[in-house]
C-alpha cells in the first residue's frame, strides 16, 4: 500500500467537497456541461499544482476564484464564436441616436435659458455677440458696420460671453450671496 502525500489528502478533505458548487459556477460561466466540466478538471489541475496550497485558508473561495479566472482567459483566446452568441447579437435592440424625451426637455429648457440671458445683455453687447458668434461675422465687417475698433468689439464681445456665463451658472448661491436688487443685478455695459 503506497503512502497518501500531505497534497492528495488536502486535496481529499478541502477541495473535493466543492465540487458541486465549481461545476454550478462553471455552468453559468459556459453554459454548457462539456464546457463546465472542462473548466472543473482546469481548476483542479491548478490546485494540485499550486505550490502554496497549504497556505490557503479558503479553499472554496479560492478555487471559484479560479475558475473565473480560467473561464475569462478561455474567453479571450477563443476564437470560435458560439452561434447563439451571433443570434443574440443579430436580435438584440440597437440604441437610438434620437435623444429620449428628458433630453429634449433639457435642451429646450437650455435653450429658454440662453435666450433669456441673451434677452438680458445690454444692447451693444448684444448685437456684436449675436453677429459674431451665431451669425459668425468676421470682426473686421462687424467693426466697420457698427464704426468701432476692433479693440472695443473684442471687449463687447468678452463682456457678453461674461455676462451669459454668469447668468448661466448654476443657482448655487446661498441668500447672502444674492446681488442687491437694485445694483450688482443691472447688466451694465
Amino acid at each position: 500500500m503506497s503512502a497518501v502525500r500531505p497534497i492528495d489528502r488536502w486535496f481529499i478533505d478541502e477541495v473535493l467537497p466543492h465540487e458541486r458548487a465549481l461545476l454550478a459556477m462553471a455552468m453559468r460561466l459556459c453554459g454548457n456541461g462539456e464546457d463546465a466540466r472542462d473548466l472543473v478538471q482546469d481548476v483542479f489541475a491548478r490546485m494540485l499544482t499550486t505550490e502554496g496550497w497549504a497556505a490557503i485558508t479558503n479553499t472554496r473561495a479560492f478555487m471559484l476564484r479560479t475558475a473565473r479566472n480560467l473561464a475569462i482567459e478561455r474567453m479571450r483566446r477563443s476564437k470560435i464564436i458560439d452561434f447563439r452568441q451571433i443570434v443574440d447579437a443579430e436580435h438584440m435592440e440597437l440604441a437610438e441616436d434620437a435623444p429620449d424625451p428628458h433630453q429634449i426637455a433639457e435642451g429646450r429648457e437650455a435653450m429658454s435659458d440662453f435666450q433669456q440671458a441673451l434677452g438680458q445683455l445690454p444692447e451693444r453687447c448684444r448685437t456684436v455677440f449675436v453677429r459674431r458668434r451665431i451669425e459668425e461675422q468676421s470682426p473686421r465687417q462687424i467693426a466697420a458696420d457698427l464704426n468701432l475698433s476692433l479693440s472695443t468689439l473684442e471687449k463687447r464681445l468678452a463682456r457678453a460671453i461674461e455676462l451669459i456665463t454668469r447668468a448661466l451658472e448654476p443657482r448655487r448661491r446661498t441668500d447672502y450671496d444674492q446681488p442687491e436688487e437694485a445694483g450688482e443685478s443691472a447688466m451694465v455695459e
